[in-house]
Parts: structure tokens; sequence; C-alpha cells
């Protein structure tokens, strides 16, 4: 059975139970789940929601309505979430299921531009880059492949809501964190896996670290 973490009260509680057929984990979410749903009323949201996303989870947070201050306050974080009425629970169920079927389904997608058609899987990707003068995208991939397409960057979103090894960095780059490497901060630069260099400043390098993405499932050695 998928598994979810939540931090709710006791109402909202037993309405998900009854609207979700998922295991539910209140402890050691981080470990257990790739996605939260959190009530806008529990305490400390902002510094949940910052811990929750620095594992690289996928945070949706209930709200009574979209004029509360503590909304206005995590769009202040550089955080992705997002925000579902407590009166409209049926679509989060919607969320879900589509967040559950798309992480076991789909690994790749088909490119289908005026130019460029083709099959590409997400594991071939290292980063996305975008271009504001010439409005275009750039795929940088493994084996130092890379192609251009026209669309808005933001049309990439679904990258970092549905799959968490895709992490944005900053407005115009998207890092696929599991062929991350090396974090430079001598020379500022992110080495990949395929040895490809992305250079970059050390305020990005320190906002990569942060997510402890690269810590995951692996011992942690620490200099003395």
């Amino acid at each position: 059975m998928n598994k979810i973490g939540i931090k709710v009260g006791v109402d909202i509680k037993f309405l998900l139970k009854e609207l979700l057929n998922l295991e539910f984990i209140e402890n050691n979410i981080e470990k257990n789940c790739k996605l939260i749903i959190l009530d806008i009323d529990i305490l400390n949201l902002k510094s949940e929601v910052e811990h929750y996303c620095s594992y690289d989870l996928k945070v949706i947070i209930l709200l009574d309505n979209f004029d509360r201050k503590e909304l206005v306050e995590l769009l202040s974080l550089n955080c992705s979430f997002q925000c579902i009425l407590k009166h409209e629970l049926n679509k989060l169920k919607d969320v879900v299921t589509k967040y559950f079927f798309r992480a076991k389904s789909y690994k790749s997608f088909y490119l289908n531009d005026i130019y460029f058609k083709g099959i590409i899987e997400f594991s071939e990707i290292l980063y996305i880059d975008y271009y504001r003068t010439t409005r275009r995208v750039r795929f940088n991939l493994i084996n130092n492949e890379s192609f251009f397409i026209k669309r808005n960057f933001s049309d990439l979103d679904f990258l970092i809501l549905e799959y968490q090894n895709f992490y944005r960095l900053g407005r115009g780059i998207i890092i696929n964190m599991d062929l991350v490497k090396i974090l430079d901060y001598k020379e500022e630069k992110i080495i990949f896996k395929d040895k490809t260099i992305l250079y970059i400043s050390k305020i990005k390098l320190k906002e990569l670290e942060r997510t402890r993405v690269l810590e995951k499932n692996r011992i942690v050695l620490k200099s003395l």
C-alpha cells in the first residue's frame, strides 16, 4: 500500500482516512514517504514546510481560504508546495492519485517538437536551463548531448512536483539530483556522474547542499 505523511488535526485526519485508501504515516515521515499533507493550522508551519522540502518531499498544504497571512510567508520560501482548500478535499484525492500513478508509471516522455521528436528517459537528463532572450528551454543530457525546444519554463513544473529527484535551482535551472556527483565550492561548479560540469555560484551550491538529497541512503563521511 502507498504511504503518505500527514500532520493534520483529528477531524481532517478522519476525513482523509475516509477519502484515501493509503497508509498514513505520522512519525519519521521523511524516511518513509515521498508526499506529505500539512494542515495550515499546525504549529511552526513554515519550519515544517522547509524541513520536508529539504528532504525533497512533495508538500500539500490544506487551507481554510487563500487569504491567510501564513500562506504569504510561505510563498517567500524557495520551496515547491501545492495548496488545496479543506472544503474541496475531493480535489486532494485526484492530486494524490495522479501523483502515485505518475511516480510508478512514467520513466520517460515523448517529445513532440516541430524540429525534434523522440523519447527521452528522465534518467538521461542532467539539468534543464532556460534562455530568456530566445525563450527556449535546453535539455542537457548525459554523454554531452543537448537540444532546445521553444516552451515556457513553467511548463516543466510537473518534473518538480511529480519526480522527487528534480530540483528547481533559481528561476531558470532544474537539476537532476540523482546524477549529481560533486559540489565543488573551490571552483564553483557541479560535477555530474558523466563528468559534465555546470558552473554555478557558491550560494546555489549551498542551496543544493541544504536539500540533503546527496546524503540519502548513503554513509556520510565528514572531514575533521
